[in-house]
């Protein structure tokens, strides 16, 4: 392909050939393949307004069903990591319990150089006086009707009296 500045130049010759500033490329303004695959689509389908908004609420819904599939993933990968850690952690449980045993504690008590012995001396039992044939609950403290107790958290609460019940008796 021959250009207009080799055209230029082979019209001056080689003894006129000086050196000639080439022309300010402009770049054209590229489209995004989104915008070029809908103007492609517009133009075989022959589309009006309302056949690009459905155009693009058809794109929307792919986006989002491709969201929502990749967030099942998501959630069937951290449900099987779920169990993965139940099942280490109900292993774990069963090692402690089964590292407190007795017979466990007893070995390495035997493997640490203890050992039991008898005890030389008991404690002896004190007895304790419980009547088992008293009425179950509190017995009753006060037998002062209800509304002199009444009267006495009132005045107490005026005039700041501790005894007040004392001083009536």
């Amino acid at each position: 392909m021959i250009s207009t500045r080799i055209l230029t130049r082979r019209r001056q010759g080689a003894a006129g050939a000086q050196h000639v500033p080439a022309p300010v490329r402009r770049r054209r303004r590229t489209r995004g393949f989104v915008q070029v695959a809908s103007m492609a689509a517009a133009d075989r389908l022959h589309l009006n307004a309302f056949g690009h908004a459905y155009l693009g609420l058809g794109a929307f819904y792919l986006a989002l069903a491709a969201q929502i599939t990749q967030a099942s993933y998501d959630i069937a990968r951290l449900q099987d990591q779920q169990r993965q850690l139940v099942a280490e952690q109900d292993q774990l449980q069963y090692q402690e319990v089964t590292r407190h045993a007795p017979a466990e504690v007893q070995r390495a008590a035997a493997q640490s150089g203890m050992d039991r012995t008898t005890p030389t001396k008991f404690v002896v039992p004190q007895p304790v006086a419980i009547n088992l044939q008293a009425p179950i609950g509190a017995a009753p403290t006060d037998s002062t009707p209800l509304w002199q107790r009444m009267v006495a958290a009132v005045v107490d609460r005026v005039v700041g009296a501790h005894d007040v019940m004392a001083a009536t008796r």
